[in-house]
């Protein structure tokens, strides 16, 4: 093995790492623009929809319980899945006489408009109803040394902001009921009001850490203790997946997954391992994220929201709002994926399945030095990359080299070629289970990429409904701190399918994607930090775009 071609392989992979810095410039911003809105929609084909479904939250006493007993038992076991399995529906924006006004442009005719956003924990969910309900609210948060009034980049930051605030559907993960970090709010609900929003709410579990509910205290950060004292009265402790609209809610349905890969219990309560030790440490001194212990009882679930949407196949749009396993494996997420199409097979309308899906290229969940060496010693990438040291020197120099190059290949692209053993892309599993699913109607999703429907141009497979960048998607995600392209990811994902009958042969862009964009600005270019991620959207034309 020469020098020059262990040289060249390394260059070749430190290309891969600088292109992922890059993107391309937004040319099709224009057809994203709505120059108008239609009269407001009045006709259903329906006369009612549930007004409001709540439901029965649990006492703190019976959240401490669940703290040493997470499968109790009786009544109060009855009540927990109760909670986990209902969603909360409100459609009292519409019996207020709020009605929904289609977009309009001349590329795109009527359009609908569909964002989603993992809004981290609800940290900042003020902050992101001030944005999202006032243009004022937004620009008193725009960091104006860096976008100064008048500036490119400010103009910018408002275009970012209209689209999001324009969207007739979001699609939100992280909400909190009544957790203390986000201010005992019920922020789903809140925003809806803020915004004249319906929306469906889905639990997905109950945070009960000892720390929060005031069991054990933490570390003040100046050498003492200090311990959290809850508003027990206030305490609800839910997390969950939400789904707001300016169209009426026909019915939603959730539930907890059977694929489960990581216990949000018993993982978090073990006491963390050195390896793990050393990991959290060195995330929080490089990237300033730290990794906290997380206990909470339930895990990630199914969550459909069918809404009213009149001109489209059936009045429906469903939403199908994912939030995939984050401590897991590719194959584990791939598993959770296969469970979800299972379920929507038989759907025969239009679909959009959307949300953080995770896509990360590791195992995120508490580790070992045990379970290290039992992960990789049945790899058999990793018994290539032994085989080929302990052969001879060159050899080494080509294995460090295929490990970079391999690295700079899936770098912020989750669907990079897939070569097992050599140059594997665990990944892109869960992208092939999505690109050959078919409903049971013969649609599919949609990953086309035109010129003329993507937002910066691109051909690129998916690009119509998720930003392309130069290497890669565009990050949706990224770390307090990231080092260039470091610390960024491409973690949440949109797919759009049309019913067949929609489309001429397959061939029609009726209610496909348009112009999926990622809204880095809006995480960016603002004083505080609204989320670790940022809000994608796209654009679906009700009928067959007559300008593009």
């Amino acid at each position: 093995m020469s020098n020059f071609a262990v040289y060249h392989t390394l260059l070749m992979a430190a290309a891969c790492l600088l292109a992922a810095c890059g993107t391309h410039p937004k040319k099709n911003i224009q057809q994203t623009l709505a120059v108008s809105r239609s009269d407001p929609v009045t006709r259903f084909s329906q006369s009612s929809f549930p007004r409001y479904q709540g439901t029965d939250f649990l006492s703190f006493e019976e959240l401490k319980t669940l703290v040493t007993t997470p499968q109790p038992g009786g009544e109060l076991e009855s009540k927990v899945a109760r909670l986990l399995n209902r969603p909360i529906i409100s459609n009292e924006a519409y019996y207020q006489g709020k009605r929904p006004s289609r977009l309009q442009n001349p590329q795109q005719g009527d359009f609908l408009r569909v964002a989603t956003w993992n809004v981290e924990k609800s940290l900042r969910m003020r902050e992101v109803t001030q944005a999202l309900s006032s243009q004022a609210g937004f620009e008193s948060l725009i960091n104006l040394n860096a976008s100064p009034k008048g500036s490119a980049a400010y103009d910018e930051l408002m275009r970012e902001r209209d689209r999001l605030a324009s969207a007739d559907v979001l699609i939100l993960q992280e909400m909190d009921i009544g957790i203390s970090r986000s201010g005992y709010r019920d922020v789903t609900r809140d925003l809806a009001q803020a915004l004249g929003m319906n929306y469906v709410y889905a639990p997905q579990q109950l945070e009960i850490d000892p720390v929060l509910l005031g069991l054990e205290d933490i570390s003040d950060g100046r050498g003492g203790k200090v311990r959290h004292q809850p508003d027990q009265a206030r305490y609800k402790g839910v997390f969950g997946l939400a789904v707001l609209s300016r169209y009426p809610i026909k019915q939603a349905q959730c539930f907890q997954l059977r694929a489960q890969p990581y216990d949000w219990h018993a993982g978090e309560k073990a006491s963390t391992a050195l390896a793990e030790d050393a990991r959290r440490l060195a995330t929080e001194f490089v990237f300033e994220n730290q990794i906290m212990r997380e206990m909470k009882v339930g895990g990630r679930i199914f969550f459909r929201v069918d809404l009213e949407v009149p001109g489209l196949p059936g009045n429906t749009l469903t939403i199908i709002n994912n939030h995939l396993e984050i401590k897991a494996r590719p194959r584990d997420r791939e598993a959770q994926m296969a469970e979800i199409l299972s379920y929507i097979r038989d759907i025969p309308h239009t679909v959009v399945m959307a949300g953080d899906h995770n896509t990360a290229h590791e195992d995120l969940s508490p580790t070992s030095v045990t379970r290290i060496f039992s992960r990789t010693s049945t790899n058999p990438e990793t018994w290539l990359g032994v085989s080929m040291n302990l052969l001879m020197a060159a050899p080494i120099a080509l294995n460090s080299g295929r490990v970079l190059l391999n690295t700079a290949k899936n770098f912020h692209s989750p669907m990079a070629l897939h070569i097992p053993v050599i140059l594997p892309n665990k990944t892109r599993g869960l992208f092939n289970r999505v690109e050959e699913f078919r409903f049971a109607d013969g649609g599919r999703f949609d990953l086309r990429g035109d010129k003329e429907r993507s937002i910066n141009r691109s051909n690129a497979k998916l690009a119509n409904s998720n930003e392309k960048a130069i290497k890669g998607q565009t990050p949706t995600f990224s770390v307090q701190r990231p080092i260039g392209p470091i610390g960024r990811s491409r973690l949440d994902w949109m797919f759009v399918k049309a019913p067949p009958s929609a489309q001429t042969e397959g061939s029609g862009y009726r209610l496909a994607p348009h112009f999926g964009e990622t809204l880095t600005g809006i995480v960016q270019g603002l004083t505080v930090r609204l989320s670790d991620h940022s809000p994608c959207v796209l654009d679906i034309p009700i009928t067959e775009p007559p300008g593009i």
